[in-house]
């Protein structure tokens, strides 16, 4: 009787976590809004020859940050005279990833990026919001 009642319990308890929805990522609950993940191809088209003005929604820093069209790019922090190098590119699973030159060990940074009212938003590949993009300007301004 021990038995079949431990058996009756525990397919209880297997029914009910099943039940509990887990808790949906910032992504996950932008796209169930109704944001659009950018493809590779979108993003490039999007950002390829612009400087744009990325705000990192967790700080507060804003950054220049210029996207030359050939996989060169360009980063300004705001209220900084340092301007730093390196490169991005997409992968095949639509991020887009930027490693910046001079930092060691080099590291990559992939978010994806999903508009949101019109708006680029990064988010992490955990799906934690980033930071979006506040404004695009067609060249280099930095």
């Amino acid at each position: 009787m021990t038995r079949i009642h431990s058996t009756i319990v525990g397919a209880l308890a297997l029914t009910y976590l099943s039940a509990v929805p887990a808790s949906a990522s910032e992504l996950e609950d932008a796209v169930t809004d109704g944001a659009t993940r950018l493809t590779a191809d979108e993003i490039n088209k999007r950002l390829a020859d612009k400087t744009v003005t990325f705000e990192n929604l967790n700080t507060g820093a804003k950054v220049l940050v210029y996207y030359d069209g050939q996989n060169g790019t360009i980063l300004k922090p705001i209220g900084s005279d340092q301007t730093l190098t390196g490169f991005y590119a997409t992968d095949l699973s639509d991020h887009v990833c930027v490693g910046v030159y001079g930092d060691k060990p080099m590291r990559l940074r992939c978010v994806n990026v999903l508009l949101i009212d019109g708006v680029m938003h990064k988010f992490e590949l955990d799906g934690s919001l980033r930071g979006r993009i506040i404004e695009e300007v067609a060249g280099n301004t930095i």
